[in-house]
């Protein structure tokens, strides 16, 4: 058995149902990625476009011997690929970085170390289908290089 409401309260109810639907509304916070910490990543840059740009600055590999030998083949291809992809007539400059010593004697040694990772890196950019013709080798030395490094740039 139900009682019967008192008349001078059914308009009250009437009013406070919305108003109270409105206020936890308005209490309420959309969730959303940002609610529980997370931020949108912006996309990262695509460097491969980057260094694939005319007379872009930046290598399309790099390649650091600081210890063990890097195992550098899968990259390598994958890049090479996406690089011929976008320049089919892109050239490629091989330059091996030492650090720079100050002594003239021991930063040509240092290169001289690296020869032979030159030529075998030469040999797997042809595996992967770039021409000998299309590959140029420079040596140089740079300050605050702490190891040899193998750069790739397209020209």
């Amino acid at each position: 058995m139900t009682l019967p409401t008192p008349s001078l309260l059914r308009p009250l109810n009437r009013h406070i149902a919305p108003l109270a639907l409105f206020l936890l509304l308005a209490a309420c916070k959309i969730i959303d990625q940002t609610t529980f910490g997370a931020k949108p990543v912006p996309p990262a840059p695509d460097f491969v476009a980057e260094a694939l740009k005319p007379g872009s600055h930046l290598p399309l590999i790099s390649i650091r011997f600081d210890g063990t030998p890097p195992n550098y083949d899968a990259q390598l291809k994958s890049v090479l690929e996406l690089a011929q992809t976008r320049r089919p007539d892109a050239k490629y400059h091989v330059v091996t970085v030492v650090p720079a010593s100050g002594n003239p004697d021991k930063d040509s040694r240092a290169i001289e170390k690296g020869r032979y990772d030159v030529r075998r890196l030469e040999d797997a950019m042809t595996n992967d289908g770039i021409r000998g013709d299309d590959i140029s080798t420079s040596a140089r030395t740079e300050k605050g290089v702490t190891a040899r490094e193998i750069r790739i740039y397209v020209e």
